[in-house]
């Protein structure tokens, strides 16, 4: 067979474009049985939407709504794998998360496909088009009532809101302040040929900014921090570049008197920037959590940032968790107008507020607490503290028991607990005071 009969057989058997626009059987069984649950989410009964015509049923079935798809965005630098990750991730999602009261057992991915039409088509129809005779006008209204109100007292349920949210979580699971951040887009395009609305997310990719830090006469590259704000509705998911205010820094605010600064002088912020030290070590430190928690603990200690004044002097940024409890320090510089987060302490370092307190309680040396692990997430999560009612009292005097509620991603490795026992239940060189060491 020749060519031009292959083309030409090809084209023959092609469907045409009405059989993509015609509402199938399958369709719209499936579109009044999620119909019937809508009613009954907004108060109606499902014989308001069986009362309507056949036509009419077909004319608010006309655009038809496709599940989210995640692409890249043209000239971005997303991994590839990235993107199966979103999409499966996605797809997890709209599958066993509801939309409204779980009770009503409608799935997101029906609200997607058949929910969104539905909604769309009743909020823009019009009165005036010829397909729409008065007493179904009437019947129309009866159910836009409702379901407009419902859409609008529960926007946190809007299909942008909870999509953009699960993105939100899925940047802050693989965006690095060293590497590069992720923000997306999302775009409802029309295909004409499908008869369908095409739900698309583009995600681009946002390379952070490089300044250049000199310390003790060496030069720190460095990479601008931003972080992503978990606590908003807000559909916009791109990072927001972090700042800290000056007067936070200085230690001018809540001092009672400003000791002479201006309100203008006060209202400064300054960028904040991270090097590759810090990173380390928040990583070494917080070893039993993901990237996720680590950027979350960004978050929070920049949306609500707040400063301490060590043991030493120094002052150090309070690296908080979600719930608003510090978990670390970040010591820090300001050059040039800028901040530099120059490393990340632990709470047990011997120069913070809770460290200082706890080595005193226990009589410990900075040697003995890196040699039990207390400055890793692990030895908090792991240790069976009712076996050892001593260090339970001194962590709780130090403010530092909030630690041991932190959830691990996976069990860590350390060493064993009886080490522990041996030092602070059966070795009387630890006491109260400190003797013997």
């Amino acid at each position: 067979m020749s060519k031009k009969n292959k083309r030409k057989k090809c084209v023959q058997n092609r469907k045409p474009i009405s059989s993509h626009l015609a509402i199938t059987k399958t369709y719209f069984d499936d579109f009044t049985k999620t119909a019937h649950k809508f009613m009954r989410l907004v108060g109606l009964e499902p014989s308001d939407f069986d009362a309507l015509s056949k036509r009419s049923k077909e004319n608010l079935m006309i655009i038809k709504h496709t599940p989210y798809r995640i692409r890249a965005d043209k000239g971005s630098r997303v991994p590839r794998t990235y993107i199966q990750f979103f999409n499966y991730i996605m797809g997890v999602h709209e599958k066993q998360t509801f939309y409204g009261d779980p009770v009503f057992n409608i799935s997101f991915l029906e609200y997607v496909t058949y929910g969104m039409t539905l909604i769309f088509s009743i909020r823009n129809y019009m009165t005036r088009d010829h397909y729409w005779s008065p007493d179904q006008i009437d019947l129309l209204e009866k159910i836009k009532t409702p379901l407009i109100k419902y859409t609008l007292d529960n926007e946190e349920d809007h299909y942008a809101v909870r999509s953009n949210k699960v993105l939100r979580g899925l940047f802050m699971y693989v965006s690095q302040p060293n590497y590069r951040y992720y923000a997306c887009k999302e775009q409802g395009a029309i295909n004409y040929q499908r008869g369908c609305m095409e739900n698309q997310i583009f995600v681009s990719s946002l390379e952070p900014e490089r300044k250049k830090f000199i310390i003790d006469g060496k030069i720190h590259s460095a990479y601008r921090l931003a972080y992503y704000d978990v606590f908003t509705n807000d559909i916009d998911v791109a990072p927001i570049l972090a700042e800290i205010p000056l007067s936070i820094l200085s230690g001018w605010k809540n001092a009672g008197k400003n000791k002479g600064k201006s309100e203008t002088e006060e209202e400064v912020k300054l960028p904040v920037y991270i090097q590759n030290h810090a990173l380390r070590r928040s990583a070494e430190r917080m070893d039993c959590k993901d990237n996720l928690y680590r950027n979350n603990i960004f978050t929070v200690s920049f949306l609500i940032p707040g400063v301490v004044t060590a043991v030493n002097g120094q002052r150090l940024i309070k690296a908080l968790d979600v719930t608003g409890k510090p978990v670390g320090y970040f010591p820090f510089i300001k050059q040039n107008d800028a901040v530099l987060l120059l490393s990340f302490l632990p709470l047990s370092s011997p120069i913070t507020p809770e460290g200082s307190k706890l080595h005193m309680e226990l009589g410990l040396q900075l040697a003995d607490s890196k040699y039990f692990g207390l400055d890793k997430f692990s030895f908090y999560t792991n240790t069976d503290f009712e076996a050892i009612p001593i260090l339970q009292q001194a962590l709780k005097k130090a403010d530092m028991w909030h630690l041991t509620e932190i959830q691990p991603n996976e069990k860590t490795e350390r060493k064993e607990d009886q080490i522990l026992k041996h030092f602070f239940v059966d070795n009387n060189a630890v006491s109260a005071t400190g003797e013997g060491l």
